[in-house]
């Protein structure tokens, strides 16, 4: 009743509006009967937007000719939620029937006007929403009989309203050659989509035999491929016109499995490493499944506009997978970047081309069904060509296998190792003559039942592997005792694999016994003195370290250090020859005073450690005793001529404190250096509780002190000025002096308080050098300041002095800097310099070669005699402090000064006198002629880095 009170209503509204529109230019496509043998395309059309969807088709043909648009060709309007309008006027010749084609399957409703001058013939209705029966012709699209056409022009007008993309390519043809186009359609399209079904079937009957993950991606991107050709020829509406969802399912879901499994397929046959690009993948594939099944049940413009722009993002995914398999050099990857270029063409142009955003040549529609299906052809003879590669590959690879496996059973037969499998019991089932030669036989028995690993190794040996083979994966290896067949027992490095899914154990047995003999020959001289026998130093550090961790079987309770006395004397006066008998003798003799369970090494060249274990003090002092009167009474002859030694034992109780071996060792040494300051030949017991533990304990905090000041810092340079007393000052003068920061108190520390420890450990050298260093660096670093500077004074150690080395670190600092080397003076101590007095005048005259000054510190100190001075090339003689300290008040000592003064005037030599305290001082030294000062009254030290050219403030001292 609804349509047809539309109907009568549009023929008043038409009856009125006639004269309106009747004058309306519309595109006119003239027809002749010749021209109807085969559909004709309607180029021209005038197209109108309805965006309420209300307006009648009076109404339309009232406004089309002045508000419509022409367009020429196609109509492609993409995604809207409106209605549109498209008119066009027919001529053709007169009783000649029409069927007009729209060229596309997913329109939801369809309405068709036909107007003959001023008489409407009846509205055609159709679309998708409708059943296949009621859509007109049974045809792939749309095919609807238009009504008898008498003289023309005809107004053809057409509206149209769908959820998915508007395209309407129309075609008009004679109704005798529809049924001809219906019959090829039909046609071509069970061809099309057997031949698709065929080749899916084909792919996965290949992949039930050779199980590729390519081929089931393949199969199925093929069955998706054809349900989407179904789909476009509307072949479920043809076959099951009852079931509404199923056009619907055929369209979605195939297309959804089309964009997954091809995507998955690329990756798969190229063998593409993705990384980051998965995460990218997956989210495409959850998006597009998600959107697909979502469009069945909601029929929404969104889900197909979305659906559109996936299918885009999917065509640029597979292109950017195929860039990716040429980059990487994949096989066949050019070859499938060209078989997929049609469909990727499809999936790149048609998603725009449904968004209105592209124009399509004509025609190109066509191409729907067939490029992807001839994509999947090319493909599948590409993959069968990779397949039959592959297949190549294989039967190359078992030939190689052929030829390993006989290599493996020359190598089984003429190997040197024992190769053997067996059960997990041990019983042998198969072994190579080495194994046969390794037990001590030609030829194994023709029944190895008889023989069996568990026996060879040992039961509890073989359990505890049976249970690493479980543990780790079925694979351990560890070297242990074999027993032959003769059960004598022989070190073999014995490896096991346990075969997956299989009980039997295969294995490998190389002989150890050379080498074990020859590691416990290197073990037995590692462990021992080359020239004595006894155990060597480093044996006896393992031994005390074993001891005082709580970790050794036998526990020591004292510890011994025998020195001997006068030994030097044998090698002096019958050289090392008579030396190294001497020590071997001596040592046999002690041997023979020791209880059985104690240890005596040889620890230097005449030291000798005894461990005594489990005794009390008593008991260790009585055996230290009778060790010293074992030596007083050897007596070693050498070339006829007798000789007698003494030894200085010192005793330590190992329970008494100690906590490391290096401890151990030194506070028996101490003991030992006490019994020979004693008057040697004596036993001296160290006493933890004297004043020598306390300070060699503080010693070695020291050095572990000093040693990490010089790596992280705890240093710091301090400058203390020197004033001029007799001429005006030419620039800054001063001595660099040395302290330590505590780096947990951050207290300033004197090197009074470590120059000891460092003296004791030989660590002067290093600090030497971190001044050096630092020092030139600094001066580099600050060129302001080392031009103002005229002379800065460095105190260096006497080791430092005498090595050639430290030489040329200085040599190297300076040059490395670019540093004048007369604006430093090395200072010097009177006792090192007075000490060997030939060899201080050649490194003394070494040093001002270099343009470096030189001054004696701490002169008088010693009150060395003024003639040494003659042979010591020098430049400043500093006066001791002990004379400078009240001089003002005491004649004595300004008589000593002065008549230092004047020997150093005679000499050349400039004069400082240190520990300055009173302006009274300072009054009487300028008197006495004395040329410069330095104390606490000139200045206390400073930190250096105040006088830096950064600084904020910079202090300037008068030379």
């Amino acid at each position: 009743m609804l349509r047809l009170f539309r109907s009568l209503l549009l023929l008043l509204c038409l009856a009125c509006v006639i004269p309106a529109w009747a004058d309306s230019a519309l595109p006119l496509l003239k027809l002749s009967a010749a021209d109807l043998v085969s559909p004709v395309s309607i180029e021209r059309s005038v197209l109108l937007e309805d965006p309420s969807g209300e307006l009648t088709a009076g109404e339309v043909l009232q406004r089309i000719g002045k508000e419509g648009q022409e367009v020429h060709g196609t109509a492609r309007i993409g995604y809207t939620r409106s209605a549109w309008w498209l008119a066009v006027q027919v001529q053709t010749p007169p009783a000649e029937r029409l069927q007009l084609i729209i060229g596309q399957t997913f329109l939801d409703d369809l309405e068709i006007w036909l107007f003959d001058g001023d008489t409407p013939l009846g509205p055609l209705y159709s679309g998708a929403k409708r059943p296949f029966a009621q859509r007109g012709e049974p045809y792939p699209q749309f095919l609807l009989n238009l009504p008898r056409l008498g003289e023309g022009p005809h107004s053809l007008l057409l509206r149209v309203e769908s959820h998915s993309a508007i395209n309407l390519p129309l075609q008009v043809v004679g109704a005798a050659q529809g049924q001809q186009l219906i019959a090829y359609s039909w046609l071509q399209s069970g061809l099309l989509i057997g031949a698709l079904l065929a080749l899916a079937l084909f792919y996965l009957v290949k992949y039930s035999t050779l199980r590729e993950a390519q081929l089931a991606y393949f199969s199925l991107t093929s069955l998706c491929v054809a349900l989407y050709n179904a789909s476009l020829y509307n072949l479920a509406g043809l076959l099951w016109p009852q079931w509404s969802l199923l056009p619907k399912l055929l369209v979605n879901l195939p297309t959804a499995g089309m964009m997954i499994f091809s995507s998955l397929f690329i990756a798969s046959a190229l063998g593409l490493h993705l990384g980051r690009m998965r995460w990218l993948r997956d989210a495409l594939f959850a998006a597009t499944l998600l959107v697909s099944l979502g469009g069945v049940f909601v029929d929404h413009p969104h889900a197909y506009q979305t659906l559109n722009l996936l299918t885009l993002a999917t065509g640029l995914y597979q292109l950017l997978l195929m860039v990716l398999g040429v980059h990487q050099r994949r096989p066949y990857a050019p070859g499938y970047l060209v078989c997929w270029s049609a469909a990727l063409v499809l999936m790149l142009l048609v998603p725009l081309s449904r968004a209105g955003l592209i124009p399509l040549p004509a025609g190109f529609y066509a191409l729907y069904a067939y490029l992807p299906a001839l994509s999947t052809l090319l493909f599948g003879a590409l993959l069968d060509k990779q397949l039959e590669r592959v297949r190549r590959v294989l039967l190359s690879s078992q030939e190689q296998a052929i030829d390993n496996l006989e290599q493996y059973q020359a190598l089984f037969r003429h190997s040197g190792e024992g190769i053997f499998r067996c059960h997990r019991d041990g019983q042998l089932l198969e072994a190579n003559p080495s194994l046969a030669r390794l037990l001590g036989s030609e030829t194994l028995p023709d029944d190895l039942s008889q023989l069996s690993l568990q026996s060879l190794v040992g039961e509890t040996q073989w359990r505890w592997l049976l249970l690493q083979l479980d543990v780790q994966a079925g694979a351990v290896s560890c070297e242990c005792q074999l027993y032959d067949l003769e059960q004598r027992p022989r070190w073999v490095y014995l490896s096991l694999h346990l075969r997956p899914h299989q009980e039997s154990i295969e294995g490998i047995v190389v002989d150890l016994s050379e080498r074990r003999a020859l590691e416990e020959r290197l073990q037995q001289l590692a462990a021992h003195d080359a020239l004595t026998g006894l155990l060597n130093r480093r044996e006896l550090e393992r031994l005390l370290s074993e001891t005082l961790s709580g970790a050794a079987k036998r526990r020591f309770s004292h510890l011994l250090l025998l020195g001997l006395d006068r030994f030097k004397q044998v090698n002096d006066l019958f050289g090392h020859s008579a030396g190294d008998q001497l020590l071997k003798q001596l040592a046999g003799q002690l041997l023979h005073q020791l209880p059985r369970h104690a240890e005596l090494a040889r620890v230097g060249g005449d030291e000798f450690a005894i461990l005594l274990r489990e005794v009390d003090d008593d008991a260790a002092l009585s055996q230290a005793e009778q060790l010293r009167r074992a030596v007083e009474q050897f007596v070693f002859t050498w070339q006829g001529r007798p000789f007698r030694l003494h030894a200085s034992i010192g005793m330590l109780a190992l329970s008494s404190g100690v906590r490391d071996w290096e401890t151990a060792l030194n506070w028996a040494s101490s003991a030992s250096q006490l019994a020979k300051h004693q008057g040697r030949n004596r036993v001296q017991q160290f006493n933890p509780a004297d004043g020598a533990l306390l300070e060699h304990q503080r010693q070695l905090q020291w050095i572990t002190r000093l040693r990490e000041a010089t790596e992280r810092g705890h240093f710091e340079l301090f400058f203390q000025p020197v004033q001029a007393l007799q001429n005006a000052a030419s620039g800054l003068h001063y001595e660099v002096l040395l302290r330590y920061r505590d780096p947990q108190s951050g207290e300033w520390i004197s090197p009074a308080q470590f120059l000891d420890a460092a003296a004791r450990y030989d660590f002067l050298g290093a600090i030497d050098r971190w001044v050096v260093q630092h020092l030139c660096a600094w001066l580099a670093a600050n060129p302001r300041h080392l031009a103002q500077l005229a002379q800065v004074n460095v105190n260096l150690s006497a080791s430092s002095l005498l090595d050639c080395t430290f030489h040329r670190l200085l040599q190297d600092e300076l040059q490395h800097h670019g540093l004048p080397p007369g604006k430093l003076c090395i200072e010097v101590t009177e006792m090192v310099a007075l000490g060997e007095l030939g060899v201080s005048a050649q490194w003394i005259e070494e040093l001002r070669s270099k343009g470096l000054k030189v001054a004696l510190d701490d002169f008088g100190s010693g009150f060395a005699s003024y003639a040494y001075l003659r042979h010591l090339p020098l430049d400043i003689l500093k006066i001791d402090g002990s004379f400078i300290s009240g001089i003002e008040n005491d004649p004595i000592n300004q008589a000593m000064v002065g008549s230092m003064r004047q020997i150093a005037g005679q000499l050349g030599l400039l004069t400082v006198a240190e520990f300055v305290e009173t302006q009274a001082s300072l009054d009487c030294l300028r008197r006495l002629g004395i040329d410069y000062a330095q104390g606490y009254f000139v200045g206390r030290p400073q930190p250096l880095r105040q006088l830096a050219d950064d600084a904020r403030r910079h202090g300037t001292q008068e030379a």
